[in-house]
């Protein structure tokens, strides 16, 4: 595989499609969806699919056909389409969500690219999205990060506001059948683990980090994190005052990792530099993956010298998923810094002045 493999979703995590809302189309128990009537050559068909999380999910779209013609995206749940039937369906979703939310699979080039309205028609975007189309297309989002993949061949992430959102596709010909299948994460945020992080009752330890308590359940810490379970099963000093001294992070950093651990899900202004420590020394599921697809999405100049110093230094060590991140290609760190002048100018003068400031 040419990308960085980050998907928590494995062949056992498939389920069929399920239709929430459908306009002129199918979605049979086979998992087949199709455009049953409406206008032809129009794009007045569609399905929002039902997901088991709507804050991570991966929907997958197979088809025969050699070149094929649909249109696949996200949509917030706050918004579930028009309350009339559209000679264009796709239109006021691509609207009314944020940019790049929506890629179209176009018959005529065989190519994906990302969906724009302008002067109130659908356009696709001059760039490709990601590289060729095979016979099937992927969708992924997990928490605020949006990517299309097809093949070994996966578009660059792409950062939406943190949120809960519903897949959907649109059709314009009947002739067309794509086979739907969902991924469920292994590990979900369920309603108990979130009432307790919010709640915060009944808890039965702290971590302790720069003069703040975060007060957290033992339990829910141990089932996330090896290195917690280890502390407070070993007889450590930790375990019998059931506070754990934190001194190498911030306070914020700390939150946000407990936080996941609870929820499996970051707040929107976390910082990903020290919590990609975090995650590699205590051993958080699926920590490092999710930080690791927001760098990817949200770096630029002013935070690129930290993240990328702070991936090398662990790819350097040895962590597996600190090198995927680092050099994988083609949507790598390492690619990013080649291709984009900006990244390596803020690089070079932190360089600079680092070794101006140890020579004095």
């Amino acid at each position: 595989s040419s990308h960085v493999g980050f998907s928590h979703f494995g062949r056992r995590d498939l389920l069929l499609g399920v239709m929430l809302r459908g306009w002129n189309a199918t979605l049979d128990t086979d998992g087949v969806l199709r455009k049953i009537s409406g206008k032809s050559m129009a794009w007045d068909a569609g399905a929002l699919l039902q997901v088991p999380d709507t804050q991570c999910f991966e929907v997958s779209l197979g088809f025969a056909a050699a070149r094929v013609q649909f249109i696949l995206g996200i949509t917030q749940t706050s918004y579930t389409g028009p309350g009339r039937d559209m000679n264009d369906l796709s239109r006021p979703f691509i609207e009314k969500n944020p940019p790049k939310c929506f890629v179209e699979c176009s018959k005529a080039t065989g190519k994906v690219h990302p969906c724009l309205v302008e002067d109130g028609v659908v356009k696709t975007g001059p760039a490709e999205a990601f590289g060729p189309l095979t016979a099937q297309v992927r969708m992924r989002y997990e928490h605020g990060c949006l990517t299309f993949s097809s093949g070994d061949h996966q578009s660059p992430p792409h950062k939406v506001p943190v949120g809960s959102y519903y897949p959907c596709v649109f059709l314009v010909e009947k002739e067309l059948s794509l086979t739907v299948q969902l991924g469920r994460k292994r590990r979900c945020p369920h309603e108990l683990n979130e009432r307790l992080w919010k709640d915060r009752k009944f808890t039965d330890a702290s971590l302790s980090c720069g003069g703040r308590n975060i007060q957290v359940h033992r339990a829910v810490l141990a089932a996330a994190s090896p290195v917690f379970e280890r502390m407070w099963e070993c007889g450590m000093r930790e375990t019998a005052s059931t506070v754990a001294e934190i001194d190498d992070t911030t306070p914020a950093a700390l939150e946000s990792m407990v936080q996941f651990a609870y929820t499996v899900s970051l707040p929107e202004e976390a910082d990903l530099g020290p919590l990609f420590q975090l995650a590699g020394k205590y051993e958080v599921e699926g920590l490092a993956e999710v930080v690791g697809q927001r760098m990817l999405a949200e770096l630029g100049p002013g935070n690129a010298s930290e993240w990328l110093s702070t991936v090398l230094e662990h790819a350097d060590a040895g962590d597996q998923r600190a090198i995927a991140l680092w050099q994988a290609p083609p949507r790598a760190l390492y690619s990013r810094l080649l291709q984009e002048p900006a990244l390596q100018q803020e690089v070079l003068e932190s360089l600079l002045r680092t070794r101006s400031a140890s020579s004095r």
